[in-house]
């Protein structure tokens, strides 16, 4: 079974993005910020998938696109997120749970 069907609704897309966190902030309002992203501007998913890679395992949180922010990196990108929740812990590698070896992944049902 592939992880985005349980993470993702009929019709629903998101970016998935791989971190170990350094630029992936959660506020105590449930918003927060991960960059700095090479990501396609054409492309505008309403969802975030986080998988981040931790001592313990890899963090799934899940949240809402508000905004992104060309960072200082040329090309690169941070995308502000709202209602960010944690998902659960997956002992599957990035490759298993995404299907590329990119940090970056668009996910879309149908």
């Amino acid at each position: 079974m592939k992880a985005d069907t349980s993470l993702l609704k009929r019709g629903q897309d998101a970016i998935v993005v791989f971190t170990y966190g350094e630029k992936f902030k959660i506020h105590s309002d449930a918003s927060g910020s991960t960059g700095n992203w090479v990501i396609n501007q054409n492309r505008s998913t309403r969802k975030v998938i986080i998988y981040e890679r931790t001592a313990r395992g890899n963090d799934i949180y899940v949240a809402k696109r508000k905004a992104v922010q060309r960072a200082k990196e040329n090309g690169r990108y941070i995308i502000h997120l709202q209602d960010v929740r944690y998902f659960g812990t997956t002992y599957l590698n990035w490759l298993q749970f995404s299907g590329s070896r990119n940090p970056i992944r668009y996910w879309q049902t149908n």
